[in-house]
């Protein structure tokens, strides 16, 4: 029998091996090709592998597909070691070449394997060329192993999902009476013709053995070649397979039918046949014959690969002796071959690029979408000599072109009990969730296609789908297969057409915005028209039972889906409606509104019998209710008796809330505007369905009322969380806080003024005001400041650097008078986004009277402020970003009382101050979008008392002299601790009070500070100053070094 032969491989055409070249080394490869280009993939490189362009590689390249993070098994002679392959090939065999030797002891050297994983997988690096699936990783073994490693099971159990097999049995040639070999006219041996029926029974009679053997780990030796691809296709694997160089009057041998025997694989299993650069079968090769169903072509003829030679490194003889002597090496290179050898891993590479694009599909669906997406060549449809045609790869990357059933093959080629499957089972898991588990094929599905796929292809035949997994499919194309559609799980979008019935459940969602021929949503299952907003068409009857959803989606604008059928059946159903918020409206001035508008979200040419049981919004503010009228069912939006501030949580939240609530209080405008509903046109329905009649196109009035924009956004919160994220942001918090950090802050010009009063009158040995003896001075400024955020007001962050300048002197007995000027810059950033700057510009007049010990201090400042806000808005869609500039000015008036208590030690003052500040600002008017505010003049004081005690001291070293300084303070706020401004919506009177984070009725004064006389020019000094409460913490540190000249 023909099995029991010794396998051989099918090397080439017969005696067709040449056109050897060398690989040379190369730096770091730059590829050209970019994705959405597929010319720029067409290298030297790339065009050096005439088949690459054959089968439309490069739109595959385009779309980033290359194979990456598969594995591709084969099965052959040993693979050589090759730069084309570095980094990514294993060995599984015993290490052994591929030697034999003829009667003289030289020795040949088979590189058949090397030049069949080059086509499958070679690198893309600029040198030679590249294999179909660059990207891909390559698990080699060898065929006839017969050392103590089982390679063939390890491939089995590896994580290679396509296993290449370019080999077979060869039949017997005819000799003359002589016993010389007869020759054809075409350069051709005379092969002996296999007869189907034979070869089918030889595969029958050797089924229990094979069977027997693919149920454990695969032997060596016997029929363990076929059970090792039984076993591994009941693996998960897909087994590519060449068809043969038999001649092209001839049939593939019994390994071929193996699915004739176990038509379980079937869909597992793939026959190769070899096609010449004009698109004809080889001369040299077997057709599909017996295996059409499970049968393609690819390029094979003249292929350029990776080879290698074995070569003396002494310029002696190869053979024997000189290779036990280690005078032989291996030097790897490039050649031409041709056979279906080297059809077969252009099929494999593709079945690899394949698994990267649809990382979720099985090996039997990836065999479906090669099959059924190849070029027809020759007579049409399935052929004897072509099977299903020229493998595309253009074609295959946008999925099927048909779910086959018994019905789709021609009866002299159908394998009983093959493609019995009445349903191509999709699972689009969801990213990151396990496909094909427990099995050595098991992988975790990580790549967009995972969670969102489209398939743009036209799809007929007689099989049907059925979408599993949480996932998203797009079907694009205008579908004609004639099985049922079933929604299980995820989302099914129709965007181009399915004539097919739709059934809907579990957790299934059918969407989209083509057209179907019917649907049914059982309990469990929903229909959402559209992507966004769309209508979803139906040519015949829309069902909904008891238990289904139909998600609405509808905007302000008027829109909403819709679905538009002949007929609809309600059985039920809920109705939960959704509003569209992709839109941005606080970039606008005026918004369409939800409320009062009337929404057709049913329309049917002949009826709607029944009614859905209830309709549900996902919204606190708005209602809907249903309306049955003719053929259409109506959906209106109206507002619920929930105010905004119900959801509110704070003082500021709540104002923000009642002031966006009052935006829709005007009378709005209403307009009424025309809107065309698009049925399936004429031509459509007769392409899907025959003639359905004419479709009618639909006009219906949609009243669209004018409103706020910010009022329509508050429409569409779902929680009382996105409705207190918003009006925070909306509040315009910045504004209120930087009135109350110039309050604050009004106290450094006060600090100052005292400071130096104190200084001129000797009652301080150190201060960190540098003053000359004609009573000029300068202080600079750094502070930074932190007000703690409640549960009303976020906190925020202040910082003042400047420098003030004075000049005094003493106009009367114990008395002095002098005035102050100065320049200093407010950075406060503030919560969610906001921050603002204020440029502020000084005036004061200060003096003091002393009575002996005791010492009365006084002044005025007058401060104007140039101020800049910002502040961002976002929430949801909504985005907008506010800014202002306006004037503001603080004045303030202090008085302070001191009584000098010193000794010889320590300088003590005991002392008490109080200080009167008024803060007004000017118009704020906001520049921005919806969400801009305005503000009139306003105006905002406080009064505080500090009593306190300061002390300071002084020793002298050899060296140097040190003063220490420093001051202990109670402080205390009189009146209102609110720090609020007034604002409203601009274009509008929708006013409401802003807190900024109050200031607390008691707090802390500290100060520090220390001055070392170096010499007698250089005094370097350190200081810091504290206002701490439980609200605010303002510090200053300043340090200098004075050089006198």
């Amino acid at each position: 029998m023909i099995l029991n032969k010794r396998l051989k491989l099918a090397y080439c055409v017969f005696l067709g091996c040449y056109g050897l070249s060398i690989h040379s080394s190369l730096a770091a490869y730059q590829d050209p090709g970019r994705l959405g280009v597929p010319d720029s993939w067409k290298t030297a490189e790339f065009n050096r592998q005439w088949g690459l362009k054959a089968i439309s590689a490069e739109f595959a390249y385009a779309r980033g597909y290359t194979g990456k993070g598969i594995t591709i098994g084969i099965i052959d002679n040993a693979i050589l070691s090759h730069s084309e392959f570095a980094g990514k090939l294993t060995r599984l065999d015993n290490g052994s070449y591929n030697f034999s030797y003829d009667k003289q002891d030289n020795m040949s050297f088979g590189d058949h394997g090397t030049h069949v994983a080059g086509i499958a997988a070679a690198k893309r690096d600029g040198a030679g060329m590249h294999g179909v699936a660059f990207d891909a990783d390559i698990i080699g073994t060898k065929l006839n192993d017969y050392g103590n490693r089982n390679g063939r099971e390890e491939l089995i159990q590896s994580a290679a999902r396509v296993i290449n097999n370019s080999w077979g049995i060869a039949p017997d040639i005819r000799r003359d009476a002589k016993g010389d070999i007869i020759w054809l006219p075409n350069g051709r041996p005379d092969y002996v013709a296999f007869v189907k029926s034979e070869v089918i029974a030889e595969m029958m009679r050797s089924k229990s053995s094979v069977e027997w053997g693919s149920e454990q780990p695969v032997p060596t030796g016997g029929h363990s070649a076929m059970s090792t691809l039984l076993r591994a296709a009941r693996h998960g694997k897909l087994i590519v397979f060449s068809a043969g160089n038999y001649n092209n009057y001839n049939i593939p041998e019994a390994q071929k039918s193996l699915p004739y025997a176990f038509p379980d694989v079937l869909n597992n299993y793939l026959i190769v046949t070899n096609l010449s650069d004009e698109n004809q079968l080889s001369v040299s090769s077997t057709s599909c014959g017996q295996t059409a169903s499970y049968c393609v072509s690819a390029p094979g003829s003249d292929i350029y690969s990776t080879v290698g030679r074995l070569e003396s490194n002494t310029g002696g003889a190869v053979n024997r002796e000189a290779y036990n002597k280690g005078e032989l090496s291996v030097n790897p290179g490039y050649g031409n071959k041709s056979g279906t050898s080297m059809a077969a891993p252009h099929v494999t590479g593709v079945a690899a690029v394949l698994m990267q694009r649809f990382p979720y599909m099985s090996a039997d669906q990836i065999s479906a979408v090669i099959k059924t997406t190849a070029t027809d060549l020759g007579v049409a449809g399935i052929d004897n000599l072509f099977g299903w045609g020229r493998v595309n790869l253009r074609d295959a990357i946008n999925g099927p072109k048909m779910f086959i059933t018994q019905e789709d093959i021609p009866q002299e080629y159908y394998v009983p009990g093959s493609y019995s499957e009445k349903q191509f089972v999709v699972n689009i898991p969801g990213l990151g969730n396990i496909v094909e588990p427990g099995t050595s094929v098991e992988r975790r599905c990580t790549s967009s296609e995972c969670d969102f796929d489209s398939w743009s292809n036209d799809i007929s035949g007689h099989g049907g789908l059925t979408k599993t997994g949480a996932g998203t499919l797009a079907l694009l194309g205008n579908n004609t297969y004639r099985g049922d559609t079933w929604v299980k799980q995820g989302v099914l979008a129709i965007n181009g057409s399915v004539a097919s019935n739709v059934y809907i459940e579990n957790s299934g969602t059918l969407s989209g915005e083509g057209t179907v021929g019917a649907f049914r949503a059982v309990r469990g299952g929903s229909v959402a028209p559209g992507n966004g907003i769309g209508t979803l068409h139906v040519l015949h009857d829309a069902i909904f039972d008891r238990g289904s959803q139909y998600n609405v989606e509808v905007a302000d604008n008027g829109r909403s889906d819709k679905i538009a059928a002949r007929r609809a059946f309600l059985n039920g159903g809920s109705v939960n409606v959704s509003l569209e918020r992709s839109q941005n409206l606080l970039s606008q001035n005026e918004a369409q509104s939800l409320l009062g508008n009337k929404y057709t979200i049913l329309a049917t040419t002949d009826g709607v019998n029944g009614r859905f049981e209830n309709a549900n919004p996902s919204y606190p503010f708005v209602k809907v209710a249903l309306d049955y009228q003719g053929n259409d069912v109506g959906l209106g939006i109206t507002r619920t008796d929930a105010s905004f501030d119900s959801l509110a949580s704070t003082e500021n939240e709540k104002a923000v809330a009642r002031a966006v609530e009052t935006l829709n209080a005007t009378e709005p405008v209403t307009e009424t505007v025309k809107r065309s509903v698009a049925a399936p046109t004429a031509e459509a329905l007769s392409a899907l369905q025959g003639d359905e009649g004419k479709a009618q196109a639909a006009t219906e009035d949609a009243g669209v009322v004018t409103g706020h924009p910010v009022y329509e956004s508050f429409l569409g919160f779902t929680s009382a969380r996105e409705l207190q994220q918003a009006t925070r942001q909306l509040s315009g918090q910045i504004h209120a806080d930087m009135a109350s950090a110039q309050i604050n802050e009004s106290r450094y010009l006060r600090d100052a003024a005292t400071e130096r009063l104190r200084q001129a009158e000797g009652r301080r040995i150190a201060s960190d005001i540098k003053a000359d003896d004609n009573g000029a001075w300068a202080k600079l400024l750094g502070n930074w400041g932190h007000a703690s955020g409640n549960d009303n007001a976020t906190g925020y962050q202040t910082s003042t650097y400047g420098v003030l300048l004075g000049l005094d002197s003493e106009l009367f007995d114990d008395g002095r008078l002098g005035v102050m000027t100065g320049y200093t810059r407010t950075s406060l950033d503030g919560g969610y986004q906001s921050d603002a700057h204020s440029d502020n510009y000084h005036l004061g007049l200060y003096g003091d009277k002393r009575f002996g010990a005791l010492a009365l201090r006084a002044g005025g400042t007058y401060t104007w402020h140039r101020i800049d806000t910002s502040r961002s808005v976002n929430y949801g869609a909504q985005s907008d970003r506010e800014k202002a500039k306006y004037n503001a000015r603080t004045g303030q008036l202090f008085i302070e009382s001191g009584y000098d208590w010193s000794s010889d030690a320590v300088n003590l003052e005991p002392f008490a101050n109080l200080a009167y500040t008024h803060y007004r600002n000017e118009e704020i008017n906001e520049q921005g979008g919806a969400a801009a505010l305005r503000g009139d003049k306003q105006s905002q004081s406080a009064t505080a008392s500090t009593l306190g005690l300061r002390a300071d001291t002084e020793w002298q070293t050899d060296s140097v002299a040190i003063a220490l300084r420093g001051e202990l303070g109670w402080q205390h706020q009189y009146g209102k601790l609110e720090r609020k401004t007034q604002l409203m919506f601009k274009r509008t009177d929708a006013a409401f009070d802003v807190n900024s984070v109050p200031v607390s009725r008691d707090g802390a004064i500290l100060k520090a500070g220390v001055d070392v006389s170096i010499n007698k020019n250089a005094v370097l000094s350190l200081g810091y100053g504290g206002q701490l409460s439980s609200n605010h913490q303002d510090n200053s540190v300043n340090a200098g070094l004075t050089w006198r000249f």
